[in-house]
């Protein structure tokens, strides 16, 4: 049995005729018979009858045309989405926290307004968890920290962004000169395997200072977690620029600028190396580098 079967007997139930699905399909008559023989013939049953208005369905019939033009349509949408055209289908994306937050949302959101027949779902954690899913195949795409230099995987930074300290709004700044001057304020840090908090080892490292100056009184799992510790004057902290400008907008924290502490970071798009030219992959990956060039 193959896919031409079941097309003929497709076209041959839409136009009522042997001649006419012939011509539409660019074969012979005789061929659709044949094919509609193979089909009755694997069925073991009558699938269709002539008459005066044309070829009709047996009530066999019926009952495999309605999962024949389910499978058909199955296999169109794998071509659209595997082989071409507008993207289609599902699309699961694993993203670290602030991509999730403060970056997919919108992209998304306009994505889906231009394609509208793909559809999104979005599993969050840490980058190291999230390039696991992807090479497990539990993700297309992953939205994280700097991944791991590897053939599996094709990877393309899409949008950079500061690290900001943010600390509340009644702590004193005035004696703030440099980042050393902040060793004797007490510390509320990211979880020790986030990009947050390894972004900010690497720069107090590039300063000539450890973490062990640090007067670190909480670990905390997420990015509003440790603002709200903030916010409640627990220590001070260093978050994505996107959370300390929206907390500090809100009036939750303040924002402390230093010339010694400018700390850049890259998220990247990644996806398995074999995957990246599926058409709904490779669509949202150029919406993404697309709108960032006119954000930019």
């Amino acid at each position: 049995m193959n896919l031409n079967h079941l097309k003929a007997f497709e076209k041959l139930i839409q136009v009522k005729s042997f001649q006419e699905a012939a011509r539409q399909l660019s074969v012979s008559q005789p061929a659709i018979t044949l094919r509609i023989q193979a089909l009755e013939e694997h069925f073991k049953t009558k699938l269709v009858k002539r008459t005066g208005e044309g070829v009709q369905l047996t009530s066999q019939g019926e009952v495999i045309y309605r999962r024949i033009k389910e499978i058909l349509k199955l296999w169109e949408d794998l071509e659209a989405q595997f082989l071409g055209g507008e993207p289609v289908g599902k699309l699961v994306i694993g993203a670290s926290t602030i991509p999730s937050e403060y970056i997919l949302p919108k992209i998304i959101k306009n994505f889906k307004s231009t394609y509208p027949d793909v559809d999104f779902s979005m599993k969050i954690s840490g980058s190291k968890d999230v390039v696991d899913w992807l090479k497990h195949r539990s993700v297309d795409v992953a939205i994280t920290g700097e991944p791991p230099i590897t053939p599996l995987l094709y990877t393309k930074p899409i949008v950079s962004e500061n690290l900001s300290i943010i600390a509340p709004i009644e702590f004193i700044e005035e004696d703030i000169k440099q980042f050393r001057d902040l060793f004797d304020a007490e510390w509320i840090l990211r979880e020790k395997n986030s990009d947050t908090r390894s972004s900010l080892e690497k720069t107090i490292e590039s300063l000539g200072f450890s973490t062990e100056l640090m007067k670190i009184v909480g670990e905390l799992g997420s990015t509003e977690a440790v603002i709200a510790a903030v916010e409640a004057g627990l220590g001070i902290t260093v978050v994505s620029s996107y959370a300390a400008e929206r907390a500090a907008k809100s009036g939750r924290v303040k924002i402390i600028t230093l010339k010694d502490f400018q700390v850049t970071r890259n998220f990247y798009f990644s996806c398995l190396e074999e995957n990246k030219n599926f058409p709904v992959i490779s669509a949202f990956l150029s919406f993404i580098e697309d709108s960032y060039k006119v954000h930019n």
